[in-house]
């Protein structure tokens, strides 16, 4: 990360406290508040509660999909792939902190969050040595800054390079997603009561490390299902499952996992209700960007099935996981027309896609998927092109206006579809692609086994 030119170094033992006060500089308020949704800002007596409110702003800050560089990408934009999550858990504790209300201190919001942060850490005494006390609010500089310096090099050592490996399992944005959410109970518990609760805390990274013991099993069974696992991915998952930094006859579990993986059912049975849906999604989310084997599938349905969750169900998280975490920037970059109107403007319209309209695009194309099959079957032409645009190919002005007019023949055999050929509507192709439970990409468009297929490919049928 670079501000005014400069950039924070994660080789220092203060790098955290660096980026906290950095965040807290010129930090408004007022300003923060009018950027928080409506539904969470305002007050309401009829509406949400503040608890309620709060898990809403807890459920957005894990909406959208972690930029994970690749390996070979320098390594400035690796540092600032590594802070970013970690500068989401800090943007999100601060919003957590204004619906309490009261006056803003930067020297006391400084301390809360150095003591969430230790205490997410499982180091308790820190936490509570930094916490402002309760009675006086006496902050000791001290324990705020040795909380923040020990803090920050396990966050490096578990989150450091970002993202997963080639060949890895894709569990490095719901361990991401654990951490806030660890992080985000202990900030509302300690805003609810007034301080730190000792015991709560404990329960709270019991819970986390739990629900990160099932994540690897469910990925690793996942990944398993096909057959036994070869000497080098097993390396590979092996330090994954280091990293995690699990206690470590949870981590001998997870190891033994790769050779012996557990029954989904069984998993989804000794997964709390809270969990499934978390669970499901990682699920879902590893399936992404290429098509899943028929032994994962049934994997999948097994521990869905264990749930008590239905197809449909299953079919709307599929729809959820495509909309907000897949990878659209191919896309974005193909219907690219201007300087003005370029992919960043596309993927800006992208993320700002309400929920709402999310759920009405999948209800029409799960509605339709067998006359849409047809259709784009038939039409050559369009396969063809958006296969090109799969691969983040650029499309001339021509090709785009040969989707836009073969959009709209598609409409008319399936008016439903005609959201896609509306204004914007090239926002939606991404969802249309990863939605459909076939291949559309000509041969000529995809990869060769073993390659890194594009976004456009389906995900879970």
């Amino acid at each position: 990360m670079s501000e005014g030119g400069t950039t924070i170094d994660i080789a220092s033992k203060h790098w955290l406290a660096e980026l906290v006060d950095r965040h807290l500089q010129g930090y408004d308020p007022a300003a923060a508040r009018l950027r928080l949704p409506r539904e969470v800002r305002e007050e309401d007596p009829d509406g949400p509660s503040l608890e309620a409110r709060a898990r809403i702003l807890v459920m957005r800050s894990l909406r959208g999909r972690l930029v994970e560089p690749d390996a070979g990408e320098d390594s400035v934009r690796q540092v600032a792939a590594f802070l970013a999550p970690i500068e989401g858990h800090l943007a999100l504790l601060l919003d957590l902190a204004l619906l309490q209300g009261g006056p803003f201190e930067a020297g006391r919001r400084r301390a809360e969050l150095a003591a969430f942060f230790a205490a997410a850490a499982g180091d308790l005494p820190l936490a509570l040595a930094a916490e402002p006390d309760p009675d006086t609010g006496y902050v000791s500089d001290t324990a705020v800054r040795r909380a923040l310096s020990r803090v920050g090099p396990g966050l490096v050592r578990r989150g450091f390079p970002p993202g997963d490996p080639a060949g890895g399992i894709r569990i490095y944005a719901g361990a991401v997603a654990v951490e806030r959410r660890v992080l985000a109970r202990i900030a509302r518990s300690y805003y609810r009561q007034g301080h730190l609760d000792a015991a709560g805390a404990e329960g709270h990274l019991a819970f986390a490390e739990h629900e990160l013991t099932l994540l690897a099993l469910v990925l690793v069974g996942l990944a398993a299902a096909d057959g036994p696992v070869d000497a080098r991915r097993r390396q590979i998952l092996e330090r994954q499952v280091a990293r995690l930094g699990l206690a470590r006859p949870l981590e001998r579990r997870v190891r033994a996992a790769i050779d012996e993986p557990p029954s989904a059912a069984g998993l989804a049975r000794e997964a709390s209700a809270k969990m499934h849906s978390f669970l499901l999604e990682q699920m879902l989310l590893a399936t992404l960007g290429g098509n899943m084997t028929p032994s994962g599938s049934a994997y999948l349905i097994s521990f869905a099935e264990a749930a008590g969750v239905g197809p449909e169900d299953l079919a709307a998280m599929q729809v959820e996981a495509a909309a907000f975490h897949a990878d659209h920037l191919q896309w974005f970059r193909a219907f690219a027309t201007s300087e003005a109107e370029g992919w960043e403007a596309l993927a800006n319209g992208w993320n700002a896609f309400g929920e709402q309209m999310v759920q009405r695009v999948a209800r029409i194309v799960l509605d339709n998927l067998d006359a849409i099959a047809t259709e784009i079957r038939q039409t050559g032409e369009l396969g063809q092109l958006l296969g090109k645009a799969a691969t983040g190919t650029p499309l001339d002005a021509e090709e785009r206006r040969k989707v836009k007019a073969q959009l709209i023949d598609l409409a008319k055999a399936v008016p439903a579809l005609a959201i896609f050929a509306a204004p914007g509507g090239m926002l939606l192709l991404p969802l249309l692609a990863k939605l459909l439970p076939f291949n559309i990409l000509p041969s000529a468009f995809q990869q060769p086994p073993g390659k890194k297929k594009p976004p456009g490919s389906p995900a879970a049928g």
